[in-house]
């Protein structure tokens, strides 16, 4: 393995605002801390995260100074190791789970490593994955199973072990019950439609526009609704769910979409939420809530348990990654302008190594 060159190429965050302050530069390669590695990036995702880092909203708590390199998911090798680093060498092919948990709050002790209150991510609140190097905490590169090459590794790496820990460990879903998903061709969407199936439980997509359903379609839900046709979609959902909605998934925050979909839900029904970026302003009837007896719980990330185990799952062919398109690091404004425009049908890919340079 060779040693890294001293200087790399990076997409950098310029000034705050949008994708037009993303700019190829060059920068210092990192060098790993004790308890970290350093990883040769071959793939990195664009994500709804990234586009909230570059408005500045997603580091109100804990500011980075510009240039700053976004990418929360990159995929590569180990080429070097800090101090106090085991079970990793240099050679292994790697993906990084995006959020870092402190390890030492009381939140963390008690195994919920993905509700740590002090919790950075990479590309966030520290420098990310849209470079050729990344140096990340030894604990969060998970070693990718032979199954998956490194594009798969990185549409795994956020939006699946977010879903599976929110509908799951978070909600609750049992098999047999039925289960709502709005947005359902975004990432977490998209995710959530695979992951309820797997769970045993009957899942109605909702998403808009025929071309995104058509999309949906591919992941097997058992019923599918088009809001852009009706924005009033409630009676769809609820003739196609005569019982009523036992789990709402909502991972966008839109509040049309939300009052609709709130709704359908059962006597005792739930809804989980983790996401805003289409508003997350909504109402609430607090006279409903406490009459239907429903519960609304929040979800964010996820812990290093599932993060493996989504792994695993993709690795056995029970997951499949969603990729829309891989293009090369150099049209990052490029894939950053498909997903505002909501023009993509699962993960923008950069490829930061090319396959002929690996």
């Amino acid at each position: 393995m060779n040693a890294p060159a001293t200087m790399m190429r990076a997409v950098a965050l310029t000034a705050f605002g949008g994708p037009q302050h993303l700019a190829m530069v060059e920068l210092p390669v990192p060098a790993p801390a004790s308890g970290e590695v350093l990883i040769r990036v071959h793939t990195v995702a664009a994500n709804r995260q990234d586009t909230f880092t570059m408005v500045g909203r997603a580091q109100a708590r804990h500011p980075v100074p510009l240039p700053h390199v976004l990418g929360i998911d990159p995929a590569g090798v180990v080429v070097a190791a800090g101090t106090e680093v085991d079970g990793l060498a240099v050679g292994d092919r790697v993906v990084v789970k995006p959020s870092i948990a402190c390890g030492l709050c009381a939140t963390c002790l008690a195994g919920e490593d993905e509700a740590c209150p002090a919790a950075v991510n990479v590309g966030v609140h520290r420098q990310g994955g849209m470079a050729e190097y990344v140096a990340v905490p030894a604990k969060n590169a998970f070693l990718i199973p032979d199954a998956l090459d490194f594009a798969e590794a990185t549409a795994i790496a956020h939006s699946f072990p977010v879903a599976l820990q929110m509908i799951r460990d978070r909600a609750g879903l049992r098999a047999g019950e039925t289960v709502l998903v709005t947005s359902a061709a975004g990432a977490i969407g998209s995710a959530s439609v695979q992951i309820a199936k797997l769970l045993g439980a009957r899942v109605v997509a909702a998403a808009g526009g025929e071309d995104r359903l058509a999309y949906v379609r591919t992941l097997g839900p058992d019923a599918l609704v088009d809001y852009r046709a009706n924005p009033s979609f409630g009676p769809a959902v609820r003739a196609a769910a005569t019982a009523g909605i036992d789990l709402y998934v909502e991972s966008a925050g839109d509040p049309a979409i939300w009052r609709e979909a709130l709704s359908t839900l059962a006597r005792s029904g739930r809804a989980v939420v983790c996401g805003s970026h289409a508003g997350g302003a909504v109402e609430l009837d607090l006279n409903w809530l406490f009459r239907m007896r429903v519960s609304i719980l929040g979800a964010s990330g996820s812990s290093v348990r599932v993060m493996g185990e989504v792994l695993d799952l993709a690795a056995a062919g029970r997951l499949k990654p969603n990729i829309h398109a891989v293009l090369p690091l150099e049209r990052a404004r490029e894939a950053f302008g498909i997903l505002l425009a909501r023009d993509n049908r699962g993960k923008i890919v950069l490829e930061v190594t090319p396959s002929d340079a690996r």
